[in-house]
């Protein structure tokens, strides 16, 4: 297998990337944060906003294009780093989680001289709603699909549902409350959405995922141990450690969701499930092969456009990332060997799937081109199936004549 061209580097270890705020098809641009932390390293920690070109050595193919190697523009964040976030739908803004300071920031691109696109850090009204951040070392954070409400993951194991616009808090989780149904211990990893925004999907750091329905409504006291036990649903076990999570909604409208699976023998799995009625938990539809190495990144992509329907991609401890089409029984697209020298830290879609941006604690990024749809991989299979057949029908064709003979 040929290497890909290598990722572009940016001189610090990257962690979070998302295709920038009304980025289109044809001048898409990218964000990148990331740094060297609070350290002495005099690594800078920065925001970038880097833009996508056509990759001139290559014609066709996941790698026709790449990110330009100087950045359009940078925010410099301090002795804090960008270590996640979540592109608000809808908005002009995306919500960056910072290693400290106000723990959630939320940030516009706004045209400065020359029509130079600026970073551009949106104050919230009430700085009393700030403290609320300070309970705990925020994890993870994602968005619903209307821009209405983002979902923020504790170290302690908490969530909370904020309004994104004035950060006031709705409604929260507290693992305490389900210790029948969920051990009390474990920081949230990853969050998201299902299609209905009315549950979220919850990978914690021990290794376990289950459902969260915050759109439950509240019942009398007499029937709240019942209702505590209805919110959540354990996802059952699926021989390994859960990592990354993302959902979509299935063709019968059902609500659908992919969790990354770490196993013992230190190869992993990607598989989808679909969520039950309350309480009922999750049933397994689908499990696919993903890595001979743990997956440290997970992202999905639930656009139809252009016929690429379903999107799931998983990144690994040696660098590599892998494409598969959820329409398709998680067939695989693409598969990128030595897209990063070490592990990659994030992942991320373009709203019309057509491409996928990395990055990795080596400090490069890249893109991904999605060239490739479940159903030419599904039309290459059926192929490959028909003149297996014809080989073996010609097979016995000759053996019947040798034997006649």
């Amino acid at each position: 297998m040929v290497p890909p061209p290598p990722a572009r580097k940016y001189g610090a270890p990257l962690f979070f990337c998302s295709f920038a705020p009304k980025s289109s098809s044809d001048a898409a641009e990218v964000v990148l944060g990331g740094g060297g932390g609070a350290s002495s390293t005099g690594v800078a920690n920065r925001l970038l906003l880097v833009r996508v070109e056509d990759n001139a050595g290559v014609k066709g193919g996941p790698h026709k294009e790449r990110l330009e190697s100087d950045p359009a523009s940078e925010l410099h964040t301090g002795s804090v780093t960008a270590v996640g976030g979540t592109l608000v739908p809808t908005k002009d803004y995306f919500i960056a989680v910072l290693s400290g300071g106000d723990g959630l920031v939320k940030y516009r691109l706004k045209s400065g001289e020359g029509d130079k696109k600026e970073f551009q850090k949106i104050d919230v009204a009430d700085r009393e709603k700030l403290k609320s951040f300070k309970q705990a070392e925020i994890k993870v954070a994602t968005s619903d699909s209307t821009g209405t409400h983002v979902a923020v993951g504790y170290s302690s194991g908490k969530i909370v549902v904020y309004e994104t616009g004035t950060f006031r808090e709705v409604k929260s989780f507290d693992p305490a409350k389900h210790s029948e149904v969920l051990p009390e211990k474990g920081g949230v990893m990853n969050l998201c959405y299902t299609p209905c925004d009315g549950k979220l999907v919850v990978v914690r750091d021990n290794g376990t995922a289950f459902v969260w329905d915050h759109a439950a409504k509240k019942k009398t006291e007499k029937k709240e141990s019942k209702k505590k036990s209805e919110e959540v649903a354990k996802v059952p076990g699926d021989g390994g450690m859960y990592r990354g999570c993302c959902s979509f909604e299935g063709g019968d409208g059902s609500s659908l969701f992919c969790l990354g699976v770490n196993g013992k023998d230190r190869r992993s799995k990607v598989s989808m499930w679909c969520v039950g009625g309350r309480g009922t938990g999750a049933r397994r539809l689908v499990s696919r092969h993903a890595h001979n190495s743990a997956i440290t990144a997970l992202a999905g992509c639930s656009g139809a456009e252009q016929g690429r329907g379903r999107l799931v991609a998983t990144a690994c401890s040696e660098g590599d990332i892998c494409i598969y089409s959820a329409d398709h029984k998680m067939a695989v697209l693409h598969r990128v060997s030595n897209a990063h020298m070490i592990f990659v830290t994030n992942l991320a879609f373009s709203p019309d799937g057509r491409r996928l941006v990395s990055c990795s604690a080596d400090a490069g990024a890249r893109i991904t081109n999605i060239t490739k749809t479940g159903r030419q991989v599904g039309m290459e299979h059926n192929i490959f199936l028909a003149l297996v057949a014809l080989l073996l029908a010609l097979l016995l064709s000759a053996v019947r004549v040798y034997l006649r003979q």
